[in-house]
């Protein structure tokens, strides 16, 4: 049997990363509803100003009139508003993660080692205590970790009240928890050390016209692709494209946002992923509307192991 004291840590400590994951998600649904008023706003300012134009040229020539405050003008504050308050969720968002792969990284996870059934080559371990991972959180998890859901790592499902494992003996399966633990800390360790350095990279992401396009690209694509195939998506000269690649695999570059794949195709490092929803995230999309339709159309691989850190 366990301590009583440890156990009551650990409950205390899952239940605190659920309500850390909920806080999370409730801010990511306000983003993306402010988001969805923001390209409301956009389009109905375009379309306002269109009409305005035509009218403030009748006031001014034909009856000679001041221009006065105007429904373009109401949108456009309106339209500030909105991307100031999409600026601090951003911001928001960032530190939510950040505080929740913190919270992740010294975890003690509710495993009782006690408590097991082996079906053939499955054996299944419950939870201490009834603790219980929100569903919410096992979905949080597997976005910040890139992982399928139910939360899915280095052959161990972590499920709600239970760990599964394709072992069939119990010694065997708790070997592969130990390691699969430490694979998923060690994750983390490295996406914390992208994220305390996430500004500094879109900053610099920023400081050329032409990286965001092409890591934008990877980041949609969500596979490997070749210099032609970057050049043809950015609509970047072939040579502009490769010098923007290699200038990014360079040791100035740290962590490097890409790297280079055994075929000489370009895919994004786990930093990368983490610069680019950032990025978008603060700034918007750097593709066009049409270069961002055609990449949407293409079909999503089964899997995005291409796309993990090496």
């Amino acid at each position: 049997m366990l301590e009583q004291s440890l156990v009551e840590k650990i409950r205390k400590d899952v239940d605190e990363l659920n309500r850390m994951c909920a806080f999370y998600v409730k801010t990511k649904q306000e983003y993306g509803a402010l988001m969805d008023k923001r390209k409301k706003l956009e389009i109905e300012k375009k379309e306002v100003e269109e009409q305005q134009k035509k009218e403030d040229k009748f006031l001014e020539v034909v009856l000679l009139a001041q221009r006065k405050k105007t429904k373009a003008d109401d949108l456009s504050e309106n339209l500030q508003q909105t991307t100031s308050q999409l600026e601090r969720l951003s911001d928001s968002l960032n530190s939510g993660r950040t505080d929740i792969l913190r919270k992740l990284k010294e975890l003690p996870f509710p495993i009782d080692p006690h408590n097991f059934s082996v079906n053939g080559s499955v054996t299944k371990f419950r939870t201490i205590g009834e603790i219980a991972f929100e569903e919410e959180t096992l979905r949080t998890l597997s976005e910040l970790l890139d992982a399928p859901y139910p939360l899915d790592f280095e052959g161990t499902s972590f499920l709600s009240d239970e760990v599964v494992v394709n072992a069939a003996s119990v010694d065997k399966a708790m070997i592969q928890i130990v390691q699969s633990v430490q694979a998923l800390r060690f994750k983390v360790s490295d996406l914390l050390n992208a994220y305390s350095n996430i500004d500094k990279l879109c900053e610099r992401v920023k400081s050329s016209n032409r990286y965001a396009p092409i890591l934008e690209a990877l980041f949609i694509s969500n596979k490997p692709l070749s210099v032609e195939e970057l050049a043809e998506r950015t609509d970047f000269d072939k040579n502009i494209t490769y010098q923007a690649c290699y200038n990014m695999l360079r040791d100035r570059w740290s962590p490097n946002p890409i790297k280079r794949t055994p075929d000489g195709e370009f895919s994004l490092t786990t930093t990368g992923e983490i610069t680019m929803k950032r990025y978008i995230e603060k700034y918007g999309s750097s593709l066009s509307r049409t270069q961002r339709e055609e990449y949407l159309k293409q079909p999503v691989p089964p899997t995005t192991e291409s796309r993990a850190e090496e």
